[in-house]
């Protein structure tokens, strides 16, 4: 990503859940500022419960050097809970038309690789050229729009420009944030589900689907559809993980094989279907991604593509513990209530 910024020529847009004042968000920063100085259109969006520990002097000051910056639903302590729920979860990074970034990471410390400096969480991220930019761009302008900017009245967004020529895969984007879209990323897994006749390969870091795709899951697996779930074994949202082994005894009943990251904290939002079908992007598989954040995933149809995300999949069952009926039995009777607790109110986690 910091390579596409750095060969920029005409703009830059950034639409980051979280976007911090560490290493990470300040090398990001300082090349921001470059590319503005240099004249190139570059536009920050952030979300303001995502973003909420970064102070917003470090905005002004990229805003100060001519980064158009803008904050997505600014907290306002005083208003209801419902102002400060619907959130910008998407992390997506568009440059001069031509590339596209979308997938599951921040530009904060955690998300970046051991080799920079960073936390090294596990995490997925894909470019993509051709159409699908585009429409990528433009939902940011959607949001940028729906946002506060930092300083000063609104700065226009900027035409989308024709896409690049299509090459040989085929993929689309597939979003969620509002009532026309809000169900577009889960009717997508619905129908690659159904569609399912080898196997279904999920990796997801906040794994507490609603009961449709939770029930379609369980019929893959009772048709001989192999089914693996690949789940945290550490997370940054423990009660999460406490509420999704609330269904682990039912989907193990099923047929369907579940694993949990073993090392470090798993971020990932990835599915593989079949070879044929694949996903990466922002979406988790729960209730928050799916009613009330701005999400964005691009699914890719094409079989050497997903034989790539296959081939990652099972490298990464090799750092992975398998449940088992006896893990869930075993559990202690303050723990399983616990999950049955937290799984009761999974609309609000």
């Amino acid at each position: 990503m910091l390579s596409a910024i750095a060969g920029a020529r005409e703009y830059v847009l950034l639409e980051f859940y979280s976007f911090a004042d560490d290493s990470a968000g300040r090398s990001f920063a300082e090349l921001l500022k470059k590319k503005a100085l240099e004249g190139v259109s570059v536009y920050l969006l952030y979300d303001s419960i995502g973003s909420i520990l970064t102070g917003r002097r470090f905005f002004l000051d990229l805003a100060a050097e001519g980064v158009n910056v803008a904050e997505f639903r600014p907290v306002i302590y005083w208003k209801p809970y419902w102002n400060w729920i619907k959130r910008d979860h998407r992390k997506t990074l568009c440059v001069d038309g031509r590339w596209v970034f979308v997938g599951g990471f921040n530009v904060t410390e955690s998300d970046a690789p051991r080799s920079m400096g960073g936390r090294g969480w596990q995490d997925t991220q894909v470019r993509v050229s051709g159409p699908v930019t585009a429409e990528i761009e433009r939902i940011f302008w959607e949001a940028w729009y729906a946002s506060t900017p930092v300083t000063g009245p609104h700065v226009p967004g900027l035409r989308v420009q024709a896409a690049p020529p299509a090459g040989s895969k085929r993929a689309l984007a597939v979003f969620g944030g509002g009532v026309r879209n809000s169900r577009s990323i889960r009717r997508a897994y619905r129908h690659a589900i159904d569609s399912a006749s080898g196997y279904i390969y999920i990796t997801n870091a906040y794994f507490l689907p609603d009961r449709m795709v939770l029930r379609r899951l369980e019929e893959a697996a009772r048709r001989g559809v192999d089914v693996r779930i690949i789940g945290p074994g550490e997370t940054d949202h423990p009660y999460v993980r406490w509420a999704s082994w609330a269904i682990f005894g039912r989907l193990l009943r099923s047929g369907v094989k579940i694993y949990e990251w073993q090392g470090g904290i798993l971020h990932s939002k990835t599915a593989v279907i079949d070879g044929v079908w694949s996903s990466v992007g922002s979406h988790n598989l729960d209730h928050r991604s799916l009613h009330y954040n701005l999400e964005v995933n691009v699914n890719v149809y094409d079989r050497s593509f997903g034989s790539a995300m296959a081939r990652a999949f099972r490298e990464d069952l090799k750092n992975c513990k398998a449940v088992s009926h006896a893990d869930v039995k075993r559990r202690p009777l303050t723990a399983k209530a616990a999950s049955k607790f937290l799984y009761f109110f999974r609309s609000w986690l």
